[in-house]
């Protein structure tokens, strides 16, 4: 699959039933499944009607429909394909084209990109776009106060100029490789709805929850915790949606979900567990599309704590996790234990580096060296009078995290290392890794087409980097291997950065496992592949 690079990262909601979740590189699987890049999960052929309602489970409410704050993997897919459009998107052959733009140019020196925006492009209270929206949102997104939660976007940029109406110039700092990786996650935001909004002020902004985009799909309504309601925009530039609505319900349990799906109530459930796999294959009601997503699941330790700050100790961590374990009894085998934040399908993975084996023999053997020693005969590790004891964290909703925490319990028992398990309200989780007020915690990462672990693993990362990692020799290399052109020349320096994340385990990288789908038989034309499983949805159509 010829994926482009990866950028910004979004933390992956779990609140997930066992077992699912995020990546690997396995064979398809099941019913209505295709092979190559792009899935199709059209079910039976037929010719495509307008029309109709399609019902989209989600697992909870959306975060803020404002691509300034939002950081849900879930909301961003709408953002991005329903209710806004980017200056760029990708094709199914993963091969950039122009999107609110219609056209762009990169000057030969690298150092300014053109876009030219398309003809009647207006917002859904029917004012035009305009390069003003483009240049303010620029501004916006890079201005301190709002705390971007993928600011490297901007990273080369030092300032976006209007010509006219249609015509915005990125200036860079430097040229760059992959310019256009840069313009796939973010889309303008409506300056005349917004422009009075300080960006400080901007996760409160009545806005959130009553949005106006430009996109295929207008908002209708919001009614929290239980739906949020899309209709057709028939004014979209690009040509109407087949459906009429698009409706998402929020069914917390994945159980639950998929019930509903068997049961003709939803169209569309994301992340089904691989142990119902069966159930839609022998189902007459539904059908499992599976394809490679681009996210990982991780166990984070906070290295400012004094238990995890060396890395000796957090690589014997690793060693005593049996991630494969967990591959197979939780994943059912749909999974591939993970080495790094680089992904298989990444051209700048190192595919020569091996995943630290199930080694608690050596995993004893690093605590001991490292002071860590059981001097009371109680069974766990202590130094200077410590005991080597802490809480792991993981999201409520989750059977499989929950399963997770319990397999890594017991694992570090084994070695002497007492992990208390605890589950958190997502929201609330989530603010807490920002301030670091954690000490352990499995999570994931949903991350972008261009890889650049700047603010996740990076010195200068700020409330993204959860673990407060850094590594200089690390950054550096990465500042570099950004604005290295050639990927051969490229290739050794995020080979080197792998090595040192490899060695010094800010995160125990847990598996990559492949995306599931649950789409009614019913629900006609949906494909999905890296970009998401609304890449489609304004191809979908109802059938009888």
């Amino acid at each position: 699959m010829n994926i482009p690079t990866l950028v910004g990262v979004k933390p992956l909601e779990a609140r997930m039933t066992r077992p699912l979740l995020l990546l690997v590189m396995l064979g398809l699987l099941g019913v209505g499944c295709a092979e190559g890049p792009a899935g199709d999960g059209s079910g039976v052929e037929g010719s495509p009607v307008e029309g109709g309602t399609a019902v989209i489970s989600h697992l909870s409410d959306f975060d803020a429909l404002n691509q300034f704050v939002s950081t849900d993997y879930d909301t961003g897919q709408v953002l991005r394909f329903m209710l806004f459009t980017p200056l760029v998107r990708l094709d199914e052959n993963m091969d950039y084209e122009p999107y609110l733009a219609e056209s762009m140019e990169l000057s030969e020196d690298g150092l300014t990109l053109t876009f030219r925006l398309r003809e009647g492009m207006r917002w859904h209270d029917g004012v035009p776009v305009t390069a003003d929206d483009v240049v303010w949102s620029v501004e916006t997104y890079m201005d301190p106060a709002l705390a971007f939660a993928n600011l490297q976007y901007f990273q080369f940029v030092d300032r976006v100029e209007k010509l006219d109406d249609r015509t915005v110039v990125f200036h860079f700092k430097a040229p760059h490789s992959d310019v256009l990786a840069d313009f796939l996650e973010w889309h303008p935001m409506p300056k005349h709805l917004l422009g009075h909004v300080a960006p400080g002020d901007m996760r409160t902004a009545p806005y959130n929850r009553n949005p106006v985009g430009n996109g295929p799909f207008r908002f209708v309504s919001w009614t929290p915790n239980q739906q949020v309601v899309f209709e057709a925009n028939p004014d979209f530039v690009l040509g109407r949606p087949r459906l009429d609505r698009v409706v998402f319900r929020v069914v917390p349990e994945q159980t639950t979900a998929l019930t509903e799906l068997l049961t003709g109530r939803v169209d569309l459930v994301r992340g089904v567990q691989p142990a119902e796999a069966s159930r839609l294959e022998t189902s007459r009601a539904a059908r499992l599309l599976s394809y490679p997503s681009r996210s990982y699941t991780y166990l984070a330790w906070n290295t400012k704590n004094p238990l995890f700050s060396e890395p000796e100790v957090r690589r014997a961590l690793s060693l005593a996790i049996n991630r494969q374990q967990i591959v197979d009894a939780l994943l059912y085998g749909f999974g591939d234990v993970a080495v790094t934040d680089v992904l298989p399908f990444q051209w700048q993975y190192a595919k020569d580096i091996e995943p630290w084996p199930y080694d608690p023999d050596e995993a004893r053997r690093l605590l001991e060296e490292a002071g860590w020693i059981d001097t009371n005969g109680d069974g766990i590790r202590d130094k200077d009078g410590r005991p080597f004891r802490f809480v792991l964290e993981t999201n409520q909703g989750s059977d499989l995290r929950e399963d997770i925490l319990v397999i890594v319990q017991n694992d570090l028992r084994a070695i002497g290392v007492a992990a208390e398990p605890r589950l958190a309200e997502w929201n609330s989780l989530i603010d807490r890794l920002k301030l670091k007020d954690f000490e352990a915690v499995v999570s994931g990462w949903s991350v972008d087409f261009k890889f650049d672990p700047t603010e996740t693993l990076g010195c200068d990362g700020g409330v993204y980097n959860y673990p407060s990692y850094c590594n200089e020799e690390a950054d550096a290399l990465v500042q570099k291997a950004l604005v290295t052109l050639d990927q051969e020349e490229a290739e050794p320096l995020w080979h080197r950065y792998q090595e040192i994340i490899h060695e010094e385990q800010p995160y125990t990288f847990l598996y990559y496992m492949d995306e599931r789908l649950g789409i009614s038989q019913r629900l006609k034309g949906v494909e999905a592949d890296a970009r998401g499983h609304l890449v489609s949805v304004s191809e979908w159509w109802i059938g009888e």
